[in-house]
């Protein structure tokens, strides 16, 4: 993570929020010098939030689970999201803390902190200041909307980096002060789209090439599904791949739009 200097908390009428704010910043200090691995940060790509939003559903029933998991793992992280922030994350035992950044005048604030328990019933307890959200200064939209941000951002970060464990996804670096043009660096990519990496760090770009197939259906496309296949690694050990099933196509194909590509090419 930056240089220590470079965080604050935003200022605040409200003392009460500010004071919350202040403590989970030195909570997030406190955690820095047990010296985790944090990795590079993650920029959070469309094509990878599609992935996300298809499979969310595969996810749910094994939420406890994955935190199990990713705590046994040691998870944590510094994500970038387009419509959030900076999401600094790190698990516990049965536990997820969330940090929410966000970039004022090259200071990173921190917006929101929080952490949840999980039970082996699947059931989230979220833990944070109770009138947080309520705070315009921190916090646009109604009432409703900012009620929801707690699970939403916490579903977020579960169901990517379930995505990121169980599937199949490409990366690339982008180092410090450098422009990367995703149709170069990533197969297939099909938006134009450059990443500049303004960040004083390097950066990685998370994409995925699922579902970007042609679907012909002429009379009946009967949808794919979501499930996880025991496979073997090197060693013989069993482990879960999460893969996407297609049920069956009648009187249609299906075919990599990449394929396609090449041929119209050669055409």
């Amino acid at each position: 993570m930056e240089d220590e200097g470079k965080f604050g908390v935003p200022m605040l009428s409200n003392k009460q929020h500010f004071g919350y704010l202040a403590n989970g910043l030195k909570f997030l200090s406190d955690v820095r010098q047990t010296q985790p691995d944090w990795g590079i940060p993650e920029l959070l790509m469309p094509s990878f939030e599609v992935v996300m939003k298809k499979s969310a559903k595969s996810f749910y029933g094994i939420d406890h689970q994955l935190f199990q998991e990713f705590y046994k793992d040691n998870v944590c992280g510094i994500l970038l999201s387009r419509d959030c922030g900076t999401i600094v994350y790190g698990f516990g035992e049965d536990t997820l803390h969330v940090w929410l950044f966000r970039e004022d005048g090259g200071i990173s604030n921190l917006y929101m902190y929080f952490y949840i328990e999980s039970t082996k019933d699947n059931v989230r307890h979220i833990y944070t200041w109770p009138t947080l959200t309520a705070d315009d200064q921190l916090f646009a939209g109604n009432k409703e909307e900012r009620e929801q941000i707690y699970e939403r951002l916490a579903n977020k970060l579960m169901v990517y980096l379930a995505v990121k464990k169980y599937v199949k996804v490409e990366t690339i670096i982008v180092p410090v002060g450098t422009t990367a043009k995703l149709d170069d660096k990533i197969l297939g990519y099909k938006s134009k789209e450059k990443v500049r990496n303004e960040s004083g760090q390097e950066v990685i770009v998370m994409d995925s090439r699922w579902f970007r197939k042609i679907v012909n259906d002429n009379e009946i496309f009967v949808r794919g599904f979501f499930r996880f296949q025991n496979k073997k690694d090197e060693k013989g050990e069993w482990y879960k791949e999460l893969i996407f099933v297609d049920s069956f196509v009648r009187h249609g194909y299906h075919r990599n739009a990449l394929i396609e590509e090449e041929n119209n090419s050669k055409e």
